[in-house]
Protein backbone atom coordinates (compact mmCIF):
# COMPACT_ATOMS: atom_id res chain seq x y z
CA UNK A 1 0.00 0.00 0.00
CA UNK A 2 1.30 3.36 -1.19
CA UNK A 3 1.62 6.14 1.95
CA UNK A 4 2.14 9.81 1.66
CA UNK A 5 2.66 12.10 4.29
CA UNK A 6 2.86 15.66 3.50
CA UNK A 7 2.51 18.88 5.41
CA UNK A 8 -1.26 21.34 4.44
CA UNK A 9 0.24 24.07 6.15
CA UNK A 10 -1.17 26.12 9.02
CA UNK A 11 -3.26 28.67 7.13
CA UNK A 12 -4.96 25.48 5.25
CA UNK A 13 -5.53 23.23 8.66
CA UNK A 14 -6.56 26.16 10.24
CA UNK A 15 -9.34 26.82 7.81
CA UNK A 16 -10.13 23.06 7.37
CA UNK A 17 -10.38 22.91 11.14
CA UNK A 18 -13.13 25.86 11.39
CA UNK A 19 -15.03 24.92 8.65
CA UNK A 20 -15.23 21.12 10.34
CA UNK A 21 -16.43 23.13 13.60
CA UNK A 22 -18.81 25.41 11.60
CA UNK A 23 -20.62 21.73 9.78
CA UNK A 24 -20.55 20.20 13.15
CA UNK A 25 -22.38 22.95 14.93
CA UNK A 26 -24.50 23.16 11.88
CA UNK A 27 -25.74 19.61 12.28
CA UNK A 28 -25.97 19.36 16.04
CA UNK A 29 -28.60 22.22 15.96
CA UNK A 30 -30.21 20.48 13.39
CA UNK A 31 -30.18 17.81 15.52
CA UNK A 32 -31.94 19.72 18.53
CA UNK A 33 -34.22 20.82 16.72
CA UNK A 34 -35.17 16.78 15.35
CA UNK A 35 -35.56 16.78 18.71
CA UNK A 36 -37.94 19.33 20.00
CA UNK A 37 -40.12 19.11 16.80
CA UNK A 38 -40.64 17.44 13.70
CA UNK A 39 -37.95 19.44 11.96
CA UNK A 40 -36.10 18.03 9.00
CA UNK A 41 -33.71 18.93 5.83
CA UNK A 42 -36.87 18.88 4.03
CA UNK A 43 -38.94 21.53 6.23
CA UNK A 44 -35.49 23.50 5.82
CA UNK A 45 -35.26 23.58 2.27
CA UNK A 46 -38.69 24.63 2.08
CA UNK A 47 -38.50 26.93 4.48
CA UNK A 48 -35.57 28.32 2.09
CA UNK A 49 -37.13 27.41 -0.75
CA UNK A 50 -34.51 25.25 -2.10
CA UNK A 51 -33.97 21.71 -3.40
CA UNK A 52 -33.43 19.24 -0.16
CA UNK A 53 -30.49 18.26 -2.22
CA UNK A 54 -29.08 21.13 -1.76
CA UNK A 55 -29.49 21.45 2.43
CA UNK A 56 -27.82 17.58 2.50
CA UNK A 57 -24.44 19.07 -0.10
CA UNK A 58 -24.23 22.09 2.67
CA UNK A 59 -24.40 19.53 5.74
CA UNK A 60 -22.23 17.02 4.43
CA UNK A 61 -19.43 19.87 3.05
CA UNK A 62 -20.09 18.57 -0.22
CA UNK A 63 -21.07 22.01 -1.36
CA UNK A 64 -19.81 25.36 -0.42
CA UNK A 65 -21.39 27.33 2.67
CA UNK A 66 -21.02 30.79 2.41
CA UNK A 67 -22.00 33.39 4.81
CA UNK A 68 -25.04 34.09 2.94
CA UNK A 69 -26.15 30.41 2.91
CA UNK A 70 -24.85 29.87 6.78
CA UNK A 71 -26.89 32.82 7.59
CA UNK A 72 -30.09 31.16 5.76
CA UNK A 73 -30.12 28.09 7.26
CA UNK A 74 -29.59 29.68 10.68
CA UNK A 75 -32.55 31.54 9.89
CA UNK A 76 -34.45 28.71 9.25
CA UNK A 77 -33.58 27.16 12.03
CA UNK A 78 -34.36 30.26 14.03
CA UNK A 79 -31.30 30.71 15.62
CA UNK A 80 -28.92 33.12 15.43
CA UNK A 81 -25.08 32.82 14.83
CA UNK A 82 -22.52 34.02 17.54
CA UNK A 83 -19.05 34.45 15.83
CA UNK A 84 -15.97 34.72 18.32
CA UNK A 85 -12.41 35.57 17.22
CA UNK A 86 -10.21 34.64 19.75
CA UNK A 87 -6.12 33.80 20.55
CA UNK A 88 -6.01 29.85 20.20
CA UNK A 89 -5.80 27.41 23.22
CA UNK A 90 -2.49 26.50 24.38
CA UNK A 91 -1.59 23.69 26.67
CA UNK A 92 -1.46 20.17 26.97
CA UNK A 93 -3.17 18.16 24.47
CA UNK A 94 -3.92 21.10 22.28
CA UNK A 95 -1.86 21.05 18.60
CA UNK A 96 -0.28 24.03 18.00
CA UNK A 97 -0.07 24.73 14.29
CA UNK A 98 3.93 25.36 13.78
CA UNK A 99 4.78 22.92 16.19
CA UNK A 100 3.05 20.32 14.93
CA UNK A 101 4.32 19.67 11.33
CA UNK A 102 6.07 16.65 11.07
CA UNK A 103 7.38 17.97 7.56
CA UNK A 104 9.47 20.59 6.46
CA UNK A 105 9.61 21.60 3.24
CA UNK A 106 11.38 18.20 1.94
CA UNK A 107 10.21 16.28 -1.23
CA UNK A 108 7.68 14.10 -1.17
CA UNK A 109 9.53 10.59 -0.12
CA UNK A 110 8.32 7.27 -2.15
CA UNK A 111 7.74 4.93 1.22
CA UNK A 112 6.91 1.07 1.10
CA UNK A 113 8.72 0.08 -1.84
CA UNK A 114 7.13 1.99 -4.69
CA UNK A 115 9.54 3.04 -6.91
CA UNK A 116 9.58 6.67 -8.64
CA UNK A 117 8.51 7.22 -11.70
CA UNK A 118 12.49 7.37 -12.80
CA UNK A 119 13.40 4.39 -11.43
CA UNK A 120 13.20 0.85 -12.82
CA UNK A 121 11.92 -2.38 -11.50
CA UNK A 122 13.89 -5.21 -11.67
CA UNK A 123 12.12 -8.35 -13.18
CA UNK A 124 12.80 -10.25 -10.55
CA UNK A 125 11.66 -7.64 -7.90
CA UNK A 126 10.08 -8.26 -4.37
CA UNK A 127 7.15 -5.90 -5.94
CA UNK A 128 6.83 -8.82 -8.80
CA UNK A 129 7.69 -11.73 -6.20
CA UNK A 130 4.53 -10.77 -3.78
CA UNK A 131 2.49 -10.09 -6.94
CA UNK A 132 2.86 -13.75 -8.50
CA UNK A 133 2.63 -15.32 -5.00
CA UNK A 134 -0.75 -12.74 -4.63
CA UNK A 135 -1.79 -14.80 -7.72
CA UNK A 136 -1.03 -18.41 -7.04
CA UNK A 137 -2.85 -17.73 -3.67
CA UNK A 138 -5.86 -16.62 -4.92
Amino acid sequence: MTSFHFDIGSRARNAGRFISRVQSELLRALAERKKESRFSQQSLANKLEVHRSLINRQLSGEANLTLRSLADLAWAMDLEIALELKKPDVGPGKNQSSATSTVESAPIKVLNGVRSPTAPVPANSDRSESAEHRAKSA
